[in-house]
């Protein structure tokens, strides 16, 4: 796999008017294990929900998009979320350009480790840098949730001041709104709402195609590399 440790993939700061947007960006996906980080990736890429849990040492992940001749790539980094890779989580903090962080609304741990994930990301970068918060699985019922929507928002939106955003990898819900969300705070001017049906070169980690969908852009190439 390619080093994380990319000095072609600079870091992207808030920008000056008239200053040109970069065509490459990178998204480092974090959070404790099990809350869903790589169902909510591989929902985005490639409208998949992953049925049996693999835990992720680490995947870079490579998207490009066209639009009127105009190229943005993204590379999308899924982190582990074990404790037991502090120099590759600094390395993917100190690389990023922008951070999805990850929770699961049935546990409270999960959302504490957010804490303290953001924290390292503030102490370990000089500026700001974009940052969503997300709450995954909202589809699992009152009666599971112990972290509340109203409450997170109030922490995460006012005291934070980050995006919140609370999906369903499972369901497909709010996917697409943590990336606009992202490119919106990084002030890239890259519509990622419906246009046309995508369309993909590679798939290397699934046997067949999945489903297509109206969610993304003129042209889409992606690849993994894990």
């Amino acid at each position: 796999m390619p080093s994380t440790n990319d000095s072609s993939v600079p870091t992207l700061g808030a920008m000056s008017d008239g200053e040109k947007t970069k065509d490459h960006y990178r998204i480092v996906v974090m959070g404790a294990a099990k809350v869903g980080k790589t169902a909510i990736v591989q929902q985005f890429l490639y409208d998949r929900f992953p049925l049996d849990h693999k835990a992720t040492v680490e995947e870079l992940h490579r998207e490009e998009y066209e639009i009127g001749g105009c190229c943005l790539t993204l590379d999308i980094l899924d982190t582990s979320g074990s404790y037991e890779f502090p120099a590759m989580r600094r390395l993917a903090i100190s690389t990023g350009d922008g951070f999805v962080l990850v929770y699961s609304v049935d546990s409270n741990e999960s959302f504490e480790e957010v804490r303290r994930l953001r924290e390292l990301v503030l102490e370990t970068r000089a500026s700001a840098v974009p940052m969503v918060i997300v709450g995954n699985k909202c589809d699992v019922g009152d009666e599971l949730r112990v972290v509340k929507k109203e409450i997170a928002e109030i922490i995460i939106s006012i005291d934070w001041e980050n995006g919140f955003v609370e999906c369903s990898a499972k369901e497909d819900h709010n996917i697409m709104e943590i990336f606009k969300q992202l490119l919106v705070q990084a002030k890239i001017s890259y519509d990622l709402s419906p246009a046309v049906k995508k369309r993909r070169s590679s798939l290397p980690h699934y046997p067949t195609s999945p489903s297509v969908k109206d969610k993304v852009l003129l042209k889409r190439n992606s690849c993994a590399v894990s």
